[in-house]
């Protein structure tokens, strides 16, 4: 049986739309998550680049946020 390297990739982004930049976390097989700027509240699609990088790849989400 494998361990499992850590289940969580800790990273940042900056806001394509505000600049802000911001810290995420994502789990490691989720691959990306689409969250909302915590400043200008844009939705974002935030992507890990790889489990050795601490910037993470982002872009304005095409789907609005749901809930």
């Amino acid at each position: 049986m494998m361990a499992t390297e850590g289940t969580q990739l800790y990273g940042t982004y900056r806001c394509p739309v505000c600049g802000h930049r911001d810290a995420v976390e994502l789990e490691a097989d989720e691959g990306s998550r689409v969250l909302a700027c915590s400043y200008c509240k844009t939705p974002l699609e935030v992507t890990a680049r790889g489990p050795d990088s601490v910037r993470f790849s982002v872009q304005v989400a095409e789907e609005p946020m749901h809930g």
